[in-house]
């Protein structure tokens, strides 16, 4: 059995964490699917829209805690990070492609972080996210201490982090995490439907402005400012700028391209 089954239906890509028995926790094979399969997105430019799901009960809880595996781990667990989990953060956060996190049950440590570095986080009513990396002696990593602070604030992060804590899908769509929360069995086609309109949308001009928002996490305002500038540029120049306007104009649905 794979650990990550890959599905592709028109220009929408689903991606399913497959280790329903060990409520999909990352092995190594599975980070290195998702990172192959949107390195091939990005070169190629196939996928207009990209889900991350779980399959069973659980998003993802985070690393596999195979307590040999773990200690064996101990020596090497910085060079470690940078090369899988951090360049996965970095790939989801870089790739021009919207993201959407389709939170199906628990989504715990390197899981909520994988579910924060979406670009939109559709999540079930049951679903749980959990912050257990302190009862272990571990720290934030995956990018959650940046992900977290910058949208939920230093004060909520830090009780969250050194106590462990744990929400469930409506604080975290009370604190801004979630982008909507809907019925366990209403989950995936909730989330099939958003990514098909972000699919039929000009995909040049939404990937400009994935990079606007995650630029504006460090930059400062006139960073922004002149990157905006930058990127209206690019917008304003491309095929789908004029067809968006013509559409507009001519009171029709605008057919975008991509160009």
């Amino acid at each position: 059995m794979t650990d990550l089954l890959v599905d592709r239906d028109g220009d929408v890509l689903t991606l399913t964490m497959n280790r329903p028995e060990k409520l999909n926790a990352m092995s190594t094979d599975m980070r290195a699917g998702i990172l192959r399969e949107l390195t091939s997105e990005t070169e190629i430019q196939k996928a207009r829209a990209i889900i991350l799901t779980g399959s069973g009960r659980g998003f993802c809880t985070g690393a596999d805690l195979d307590m040999d595996t773990i200690l064996k781990r101990r020596p090497y667990i910085e060079g470690q990070i940078k090369t899988s989990a951090n360049r996965l953060v970095r790939m989801m956060r870089g790739i021009p492609i919207p993201i959407i996190a389709a939170v199906n049950g628990a989504a715990a440590g390197a899981g909520f972080s994988l579910a924060l570095a979406s670009d939109f986080m559709v999540v079930a009513q049951s679903a749980k996210f959990h912050l257990s990396f302190a009862k272990i002696g571990a720290v934030l990593d995956g990018g959650s201490s940046s992900f977290l602070t910058h949208k939920i604030g230093a004060s909520r992060t830090t009780a969250l982090a050194m106590l462990g804590g744990s929400i469930d899908a409506d604080t975290a769509f009370d604190w801004g995490l979630a982008f909507n929360v809907v019925e366990d069995e209403l989950l995936m086609d909730e989330v099939k439907k958003l990514a098909k309109r972000l699919a039929a949308g000009p995909p040049k001009a939404l990937g400009l402005i994935k990079a606007e928002i995650e630029a504006a996490r460090t930059h400062s305002l006139e960073d922004s400012l002149r990157l905006e500038a930058a990127s209206q540029h690019i917008a304003f120049n491309s095929e789908d700028f004029v067809e968006g306007v013509t559409s507009f104009a001519e009171k029709r649905k605008p057919v975008f391209k991509g160009r």
